[in-house]
């Protein structure tokens, strides 16, 4: 029974932090099950914004996830959105492969 108190706390954060509304009398299969929804659910909203918003080639620095299942290499040149370049340059991830739009 610990353990499924424990899971279940794991759950509530998790459901917390995707912003579900939680039933307190859920079992943990069902807080489970939603979670793993919500989850699906923002990959998939994450992956539409990522392929609709205006991109710019960048050169890898290093490894880099740019949606959660999509891993790059040091060294590749990939496009990604003006705004996750723009943050990447910043921390040191990409550097520029060609100027930005509209500059």
């Amino acid at each position: 029974m610990a353990d499924d108190a424990e899971a279940k706390e794991v759950l509530l954060a998790q459901a917390k932090a995707l912003g579900l509304k939680v039933d307190k009398r859920w079992s943990v299969e069902t807080l489970a099950e939603s979670v793993a929804e919500a989850q699906e659910a923002a990959k998939e909203a994450a992956a539409a914004a990522f392929a609709e918003a205006k991109k710019t080639p960048v050169k890898l620095l290093r490894d880099a996830w740019p949606l959660a299942d999509e891993r790059h290499n040091a060294g590749e040149v990939i496009d990604v959105p003006v705004a996750l370049a723009r943050h990447w340059i910043e921390a040191g991830v990409a550097e520029r492969a060609d100027p930005f739009p509209g500059e």
